[in-house]
């Protein structure tokens, strides 16, 4: 018998790293390839779970990437010098921020330029709850303590001073260190956006209490028209950093391409060497020919703004008709105000949910993708307690068409889809589309037919 038979080897061949050994797969990410293989084994669901916009590109990226397909050298590590005063004067333009083009990072995607800044700023993390998915895990990441914020899901999950002072002597107490709040306006996965007073409130704040102010404006371009998106950097230059991409209003998910705006001054002259240093021993760069074709996202040009425009009225329509279903089966949800999520809560079923030994979100999830092929994100993996009720429904791809027969024809579709949209109204006075959508209305009357159902057996129990 061997003698050393049930014993641990002395040499393990690939020892993780403690910090990787319980880290998870991004549940967007998760959800997304589930979805696929229920797809892929003829199982319909309704696709709830993934926020990519999948709009078509607009013709004028597609033909600059063509036309940049042979710029294979590496590019400057932080950036290209055309991309980069580009990228500043967009800023400039479209959110009143006073940038120049020395303040600008490219990187492959905001999420890695995030990961980045968290690697090269002092101190542990403030995060609202809820948050989008992959914060936390940055933070833990990069070896900072985060400390979670409360907000007010009664008023569009409000980020107020008082809820982080409140936060941060909490945090104190346990012993962390925090100076740096990560927020995301609009928000993933909520879909609110901050107010004017707000944004100013929490600038404020940040700046009394000299903390560093991450702006995660992914979604800005496609605010819904009924708020203002408003940025911090507005109120707070010197010490807020504003974060973006091709992903979102762009439609380019897939091109990963993002950008950092860091302030002026000595202060972000030195988180820009750190970033660079930290940049060329990771990425190196940017791919050229999509920082090249970048440039025809960032610079003035008519269609492509008309574009931007249309795909925010289309994702607001859309968010704005799936909303308006849910409150009118009694469902509590803050009103979106831009990107593409609600965040319904689902606690006033609870008693008919426990009947089905249903007590979390991800039970809740779990429950909707089974019996009713719903795919939804539990507010668990958003940083949610797990008894509370909530789930992120992502609305971006309910444009879909069905039985499209080719790439072209789904294509067709889809841009008719974006030449109705000056023709939508607001929340509340949206007219029909000419054209219907087929994903929407199913996702419309799933749910009503989810709520009936929870409702009758919930209304014995209440009456007891």
């Amino acid at each position: 018998m061997n003698k050393h038979a049930g014993e641990a080897p002395a040499h393990v061949p690939l020892r993780l790293a403690s910090t990787t050994q319980t880290l998870p797969t991004s549940a967007t990410l998760a959800m997304n390839e589930a979805v696929a293989k229920r797809r892929a084994a003829g199982r319909e669901t309704i696709h709830l779970g993934f926020g990519e916009a999948a709009f078509p590109l607009h013709p004028l990226l597609k033909t600059a990437l063509a036309g940049a397909a042979t710029r294979t050298g590496y590019a400057p590590v932080l950036r290209i010098p055309a991309l980069r005063q580009a990228i500043a004067a967009y800023l400039t333009r479209t959110r009143g921020i006073t940038c120049s083009a020395d303040q600008i990072v490219v990187g492959p995607g905001s999420k890695p330029l995030l990961y980045a800044l968290l690697q090269i700023l002092e101190g542990d993390v403030l995060l609202p709850v809820p948050s989008w998915v992959s914060y936390a895990p940055m933070a833990y990441l990069a070896g900072r303590r985060v400390t979670g914020v409360q907000t007010g899901p009664d008023d569009h999950h409000r980020l107020t001073p008082q809820a982080l002072a409140q936060a941060m002597t909490q945090a104190r107490r346990d012993g962390a260190d925090p100076r740096i709040l990560l927020v995301n306006t609009p928000s993933n996965p909520t879909g609110s956006m901050f107010d004017r007073p707000d944004v100013e409130a929490l600038a404020g704040w940040a700046r009394e209490a000299g903390v560093t102010l991450i702006s995660d404006e992914i979604y800005a371009e496609l605010a819904h028209g009924w708020r203002e998106h408003v940025s911090p950097a507005r109120f707070y230059p010197e010490g807020c950093i504003v974060t973006g991409g091709l992903s979102k209003a762009f439609s380019a998910g897939g091109w990963r391409l993002g950008y950092a705006a860091l302030p002026a001054g000595t202060a972000g002259s030195e988180a820009m060497t750190a970033l660079r240093a930290l940049a060329s021993e990771i990425w190196s760069a940017a791919a050229t020919p999509l920082q090249e074709a970048a440039l025809a996202a960032y610079t003035p040009n008519a269609s492509v703004e008309q574009y931007v425009r249309h795909s925010a009225l289309a994702h607001g329509y859309v968010a704005g008709q799936l909303y308006d279903t849910l409150t009118r089966l009694g469902v509590p949800c803050p009103r979106p105000a831009g990107g593409f999520y609600l965040y319904p809560d689902f606690s006033p079923w609870r008693p008919a949910l426990l009947e089905r030994g249903i007590r979390t979100s991800q039970e809740l999830a779990h429950y909707l993708l089974e019996e009713w092929d719903i795919a939804a994100l539990p507010g668990s993996v958003f940083d949610e307690g797990p008894l509370a009720l909530r789930l992120r429904l992502a609305t971006s791809l309910l444009f879909e068409p069905e039985h499209a027969a080719s790439p072209e024809e789904r294509e067709a579709a889809l841009w008719r889809v974006l030449d109705q949209a000056e023709a939508l109204g607001p929340t509340g006075e949206k007219q029909q589309p000419a054209r219907s959508l087929p994903a929407l209305e199913r996702a419309q009357a799933r749910w009503t037919e989810v709520i009936r159902e929870l409702s009758l057996l919930n209304a014995p129990i209440s009456q007891t």
